[in-house]
């Protein structure tokens, strides 16, 4: 809560700090000068987690409770002994909120993962690619990225621009 907290924190004052700029700065005389597109960044160039848009940190968290947190938890904090087998060989839903292992897989992967499930790879995740659309998933990646410790988001963008 805390972490949503200052994202919105942050978010306001970009925000506020943007509009200051436009009101006082003066008009100048337009030149006929070719000026390029500002690209937009992509997931994988972000520095940290300050930098995830609020609306998709809170959306992603409403899909998750809605979707995923009977299985993984309120807080993405996974089932307690998550590690041991239950006893038809599956694993229990890990945590997802930076304490497991979710952070060490590429955003493809991620994504995969919930498109198809594990039930194939004898896990017990169901598919969600029928259920969720894309720009969900992401937003629910979002969100569980804006659970994890900074140090474990600034590896996972280690490991996701290999």
């Amino acid at each position: 809560m805390k972490r949503i907290l200052f994202i919105l924190l942050v978010s306001l004052t970009l925000v506020s700090c943007s509009k200051d700029e436009t009101s006082t700065t003066q008009k100048q005389p337009t030149a006929s000068v070719a000026v390029e597109p500002v690209k937009q960044s992509s997931r994988s160039e972000l520095a940290s987690q300050s930098d995830f848009e609020f609306s998709k940190v809170v959306s992603g968290g409403k899909l998750f409770k809605q979707n995923c947190a009977e299985c993984h938890g309120v807080n993405a904090q996974g089932t307690p002994g998550w590690r041991k087998r239950k006893p038809d060989g599956k694993l229990k839903p890990p945590p997802l909120n930076g304490t497991g292992h979710m952070w060490h897989h590429s955003r493809a992967v991620l994504t995969n993962l919930i498109i198809n499930g594990t039930l194939s790879q004898g896990g017990g995740m169901p598919a969600w690619g029928g259920k969720l659309t894309q720009q969900e998933i992401d937003a629910i990646i979002t969100w569980i990225q804006s659970k994890w410790p900074e140090e474990a988001y600034k590896s996972w963008l280690e490991i996701n621009n290999r």
